[in-house]
């Protein structure tokens, strides 16, 4: 870069080639005139060099560069650690064996050690098994060839060998400056901010975000129907509104077999499910299965068609990061919840943790951080002893000197669920302490700090004029009920150790916007080691059985909180039916009843 004097020699020999006649020596007006412009000439051309350069990716490098990156939402790749897959085996089956999640593998060098990422199960049929791994350090180091993974180091009962019979590869060193700086390059300015797959990775980028669900104003559902009495009406069940417009249907429409509307099909949008109505009968005939892709609004959507609204956002979140608060707010009767639908107290517009609405009448004190997690479980105001009330101390016990009088309460649907949400306590109107009592919730207060902070970086990267919000997701704890014949040679505790985790697995596959079908648990669980046979529990197996309080017995599929049924995915007979959760909830397994049989008993109940 030229300095102040070189740009001034630049100029007077210039000016000595044009003008020979000018005075241009050290000390005259002209010369003075030259310094000064030559100096502000190199001052600027400093102070652009040195611009280009703070915004110049391909002149960083480490941390500068991370910094840099990190403010267009990307970091640098970090170093991966190889994958593959050992085969452990044994001498003779006698047992049913698990190799835990986390068992340690080797190389006859020591060189390279894996673990196993998922548990397995042996039967007693069954000599061998093939468990995914994963080398427990980052890098190239981890990648290895094919049978050299021989050494148990984790020791397993009744398992004598292990190899990989293929070789472990994936192995790879962090990214370096040169590879960044091309990314950075190619991609940085391709896809920025609001897109929904944006969205999902800013929220699943939290360590404690198992999963997340993006709702904006159009969700674009597909499925496969059947005709039936002229039309096949769609299973969605979670529209708050379905779109006139973007419907296609057909027999195949991804190889272009799609019918005219109008001509061979009615859209039924104003139907809630819609349906698609025939014309054509000819090209729907009764039993035809057909393709229907549409779009609707989704009722965890907090946009609304009636007032023109499409510009908002809701990240659902999945996961929990429980954080200590505290605060003090005075005891006041201002709010209470109405029983009329029009009021924004209305009770049904929240729940308890038990996923009952609150009482008309009671008292709704606002708490500062949320969603709650927790509660104290005691308070003592003005002398008397208040609890925290429960499936076995309902609001208004009183017992051992507490009265139950207040109630974990958050806003649901749409607009809850998030830190900007309502939610607070309930609070029994008829045993209160007196208005004005200074409430004091500290020990024992925990919310969930994940969607708080998702939102706070949703923020940095929400486009102008988009509402963007996250939501803790709704997690639904299932409880099956089930009649097993289990293999006599396999331990009955084994099993159903077996069974539950089968059933984990399952829902854990599933997540948001999912549906359980019975015919898939009754799979997963006959899928498992030791059992025989097996089915749902229903009503049948209950001589005083009740279809009108299906709660009150253990049948089918039904929702717990607490260790108390509080809902029955069941029909009249106790069988069990479809569950579909919504764009919001997300299923988790809550436990089984398992009742024994044999092969004579199955079938019936003994």
């Amino acid at each position: 870069m030229a300095s102040a004097s070189d740009i001034s020699s630049a100029m007077v020999a210039v000016l000595n080639s044009s003008e020979p006649d000018l005075d241009t020596s050290v000390g005259s007006v002209t010369r003075k005139i030259i310094d000064a412009v030559a100096a502000s000439i190199a001052s600027a051309t400093l102070d652009s060099q040195m611009l280009a350069y703070q915004y110049d990716v391909n002149a960083m490098t480490g941390a500068a560069l991370d910094s840099f990156v990190q403010l267009f939402g990307m970091s640098r790749y970090p170093a991966l650690r190889s994958t593959g897959v050992v085969t452990f085996s044994r001498g003779t089956a006698t047992d049913v064996v698990t190799i835990p999640v986390g068992s340690q593998v080797g190389s006859a060098d020591g060189t390279v050690v894996v673990q196993t990422l998922t548990a397995a199960i042996l039967n007693p049929a069954a000599l061998s098994v093939s468990v995914p791994v994963q080398s427990v350090t980052a890098g190239p180091g981890g990648n290895a060839a094919a049978g050299t993974m021989t050494q148990i180091l984790t020791p397993v009962s009744e398992i004598t060998s292990a190899v990989n019979v293929n070789a472990l590869s994936g192995g790879t060193n962090q990214e370096t400056d040169t590879q960044l700086q091309a990314r950075f390059s190619a991609t940085v300015f391709k896809n920025m901010a609001g897109t929904s797959q944006m969205f999902l990775g800013i929220a699943t980028n939290d360590p404690d975000c198992t999963a997340a669900n993006v709702i904006d104003g159009a969700t674009r559902f597909r499925e496969q129907l059947q005709i039936a009495s002229g039309q096949a009406v769609s299973t969605v069940s979670d529209a708050q509104s379905v779109y006139a417009y973007g419907e296609v249907v057909g027999q195949d429409i991804d190889n272009g077999n799609v019918a005219a509307p109008g001509v061979q099909y009615t859209w039924d949008y104003e139907a809630n499910p819609p349906s698609v109505v025939v014309i054509d009968s000819s090209y729907f005939p009764a039993g035809q299965l057909i393709d229907v892709s549409f779009l609707y609004m989704d009722e965890f959507s907090r946009n609304n068609p009636a007032s023109g609204i499409y510009s908002r956002v809701d990240v659902w979140c999945a996961g929990s990061r429980p954080t200590a608060a505290s605060a003090t707010v005075k005891y006041t009767t201002a709010t209470t919840f109405s029983s009329s639908g029009g009021s924004n107290w209305y009770a049904g517009d929240f729940t308890r943790p038990d996923g009952t609405p609150p009482t008309a009448g009671n008292v709704y004190l606002a708490l500062p951080w949320g969603p709650i997690l927790t509660l104290p479980p005691t308070m003592v105001l003005d002398g008397v002893t208040y609890g925290l009330a429960s499936a076995q101390y309902p609001m208004g016990t009183v017992s051992g000197g507490v009265t139950y009088a207040y109630q974990i309460i958050h806003r649901t649907g749409a607009y809850g669920w998030s830190p900007y949400s309502d939610f607070g306590i309930e609070w029994l109107a008829s045993a209160h302490p007196p208005a004005g009592t200074a409430v004091t919730v500290s020990e024992d207060y925990t919310y969930n700090d994940v969607p708080y902070a998702i939102q706070q970086n949703l923020e940095s990267w929400r486009m102008a004029g988009f509402d963007v919000q996250a939501h803790q997701g709704i997690v639904v704890s299932l409880q099956f009920s089930l009649a097993i014949v289990y293999d006599p040679s396999v331990t009955q505790s084994v099993t159903q150790a077996a069974i539950n985790a089968s059933l984990q697995t399952y829902l854990s596959q599933l997540g948001f916007n999912s549906r359980i079908y019975p015919s898939s648990v009754i799979q997963a669980v006959e899928g498992t080691p030791g059992v025989l046979a097996s089915r749902f529990l229903t009503g049948a197996d209950y001589p005083t059985w009740s279809g009108t309080d299906p709660d009150n017995f253990n049948v089918g599929i039904q929702e717990i909180y607490d260790g108390v049924v509080v809902a029955s995915y069941v029909d009249s007979e106790g069988n069990p039916v479809d569950v579909s959760f919504g764009a919001a909830q997300l299923p988790n397994f809550g436990g089984t009843v398992l009742v024994t049989k044999a092969n004579n008993t199955i079938g019936s109940f003994a």
